[in-house]
């Protein structure tokens, strides 16, 4: 399979994302299974931040909201065939 292209979130980083985006201002751990490395790794990205005056609370960016909008690129021989192709 080949690697997603680095401004697509893969399955950690989105669960982080869109629990974020339920519940803005979450700690680490209520975030898991994104551990400390993929949270400064989402940091890095300007997925998330930690707002002025919080040192353990995230929440998301707009950056990270669009992230998670991002269309996912499907292999083209996984695509389903138009259905008046299928009898």
């Amino acid at each position: 399979m080949p690697t997603r292209a680095s401004h697509l979130p893969h399955y950690v980083e989105r669960t982080a994302l869109q629990k974020l985006r339920d519940t803005p201002g979450l700690l680490a751990p209520h975030l898991m299974p994104a551990g400390p490395k993929t949270l400064s790794k989402m940091v890095e990205k300007t997925w998330i931040a930690l707002p002025a005056g919080s040192l353990v609370r995230y929440c998301i960016t707009p950056e990270g909201e669009a992230a998670l909008k991002a269309k996912i690129p499907m292999p083209r021989n996984a695509q389903t065939p138009p259905a008046d192709t299928l009898r």
